[in-house]
């Protein structure tokens, strides 16, 4: 049996529920097999942070060479040798060589828009054409099983994501990322891509930047349309580095990572590019070297002209500002990293006029919520800075250590969507306006615990319940959802929304939802 202490990544649940919940679901194949298979299952789950390959090992449907080749990887310490075994193990799975018609071009548009069920790979490097292309030829129709199986890459508040970007390795050990086009979000990735290679051309492999960093774009492999399943895949060459979220979830000071985060998106402004999505979780720091991932929502106008001192102020009023970070940083630091571009004091509260810059999804939804679908600016203003006290990072009255409300919201949306949730947003709306009646009737505490409390539990399930699909050999399709922790979640939000119209009721609801989730 494998005993809770063996199965690290768990620590970050202090309930001991999913060390539990998944010690109980491994114990029961081990069960069954010789004393020495717990061993090696621990060691698997130890070398690739991962269940998927336990699953894979512990499967009674698995084949003697693949339990063979679990178990060298198992014995193996070079981390290299492991991404070897690990595609090998891969490969043997899903590999239908022959079954699948392969297509190399120097056209990204044809990787992009083609409907025809050949397989097609977008390559800008001609020296990696033929390792793409020998890839693709070797898994034939199999090649988007191969990807969905593996290693989902989470993120620090998000501990199951939905399957969109995994890690894996090629068939010489090196390890890449991959990104799958989501159908939730039409038209994004492809924009992603042209987006990618027109940046690539203006910051022409790397700038310096601020107290001699090295900005420098994740290297893109191949683009692939897969012809049997229809999934379009970037594939990246894996980076080195922490991201600039986790380092700022960290404790300690933070001042020297948000100046060179401050000195970047000068960079980048000053080149004429609005990189849409400058997320701390979105930039990779490797000593003095940054590397920029996801470019969904980057702009390029034209030319390098440097973008105008009005537009990066309305840049920042963004998603930059408050929703990135704003979640992660308190108000006096984002302030200092954007100073001159960002300072509420001189936010308007009474304007008469329109909102003279694109307003923020967030908040046009908390005013639509409200019946305001076109808010003068000083409607806007007042609304934006609601959001920005309610979302920013604070220290926790019982245990005095940070925290972060604002991350409540995003873990509301992603896991209502996980669950397959098409009101997801609704929600993120509505634990925003409950945070903040909290604030406003004294009772923020209660608030962000009768919330935060539900949504772990929801994470908590959400994590078991993968475990379970994997050893019952769902290891490519999503994970079914823990709807009776999605039906409390859900409920939990409606109760304390529908009484935020009363103070007292408020309270008492906030009260006593947060001791019924302890």
């Amino acid at each position: 049996m494998i005993s809770a202490t063996q199965l690290p990544g768990y620590s970050w649940d202090p309930t001991g529920r999913v060390e539990a919940g998944v010690q109980a679901l491994i114990g029961e194949r081990l069960a069954a097999l010789p004393p020495d298979a717990a061993t090696l299952a621990a060691r698997l789950r130890e070398v690739t942070g991962d269940c998927r390959l336990v699953a894979v090992y512990l499967r009674p449907d698995s084949p003697d060479a693949v339990v063979r080749l679990c178990e060298r990887l198992a014995a193996t310490d070079n981390a290299h040798e492991r991404g070897r075994l690990q595609h090998e193990i891969g490969r043997r799975r899903f590999a239908r060589p022959g079954t699948a018609e392969v297509s190399l071009t120097g056209d990204l548009e044809q990787v992009l828009t083609a409907a025809d069920h050949r397989t097609r790979a977008y390559v800008p490097d001609l020296e990696r054409r033929g390792m793409v292309g020998a890839l693709l030829d070797d898994f034939g129709a199999g090649f988007s099983d191969f990807v969905e199986s593996q290693h989902e890459v989470p993120g620090p508040n998000a501990r199951l994501r939905q399957g969109i970007v995994k890690s894996w390795c090629l068939p010489d050990g090196t390890r890449v990322i991959s990104k799958r086009a989501n159908p939730a979000k039409p038209g994004r990735f492809a924009r992603e891509q042209v987006a990618y290679r027109a940046l690539a051309s203006r910051l022409a492999g790397g700038i310096s930047f601020g107290r001699a960093r090295r900005l420098q774009l994740a290297p893109l492999l191949a683009t692939i349309r897969d012809g049997a399943s229809g999934h379009v895949y970037a594939v990246w060459q894996w980076v080195p580095g922490e991201t600039a979220e986790s380092m700022l979830l960290a404790p300690g000071e933070h001042t020297s990572l948000l100046r060179d985060y401050r000195d970047l998106m000068d960079a980048l402004l000053n080149r004429g590019i609005l990189w849409g999505d400058l997320s701390p979780r979105n930039i990779l720091v490797h000593g003095q070297v940054h590397h920029l991932v996801d470019f969904e929502k980057t702009q390029l106008p034209g030319d390098d002209t440097p973008v105008p001192h009005q537009d990066r102020g309305a840049f920042c009023r963004g998603q930059v500002g408050v929703e990135e970070l704003g979640v992660l940083c308190r108000e006096t630091e984002v302030r200092a990293c954007l100073h001159g571009y960002l300072d509420p004091d001189t936010w308007d509260c009474d304007a008469p006029g329109p909102v003279p810059f694109p307003p923020r999804p967030e908040v046009t939804a908390v005013l639509a919520g409200r019946g305001v679908t076109t808010p003068n600016l000083g409607t806007y203003n007042r609304t934006d800075r609601q959001i920005w006290e309610v979302r920013s990072p604070d220290l926790d009255p019982t245990t005095g250590q940070p925290r972060y409300p604002g991350l409540v919201n995003f873990r509301v949306e992603h896991y209502l969507s996980c669950a397959g949730r098409t009101d997801a947003d609704d929600y993120d709306r509505k634990t925003t306006e409950i945070l903040i009646a909290g604030r406003r009737y004294g009772c923020f505490d209660d608030a962000v615990h009768a919330i935060a409390d539900a949504v772990d539990e929801a994470e908590r399930q959400f994590v078991v319940a993968e475990v379970a699909e994997l050893l019952a050999g769902n290891d490519t399709g999503p994970v079914t959802a823990p709807h009776a922790a999605i039906r409390a979640l859900v409920d939990r939000i409606d109760i304390l929304d529908i009484a935020r119209q009363d103070p007292d009721r408020f309270r008492s609801a906030c009260t006593a939802l947060r001791k019924a989730g302890r």
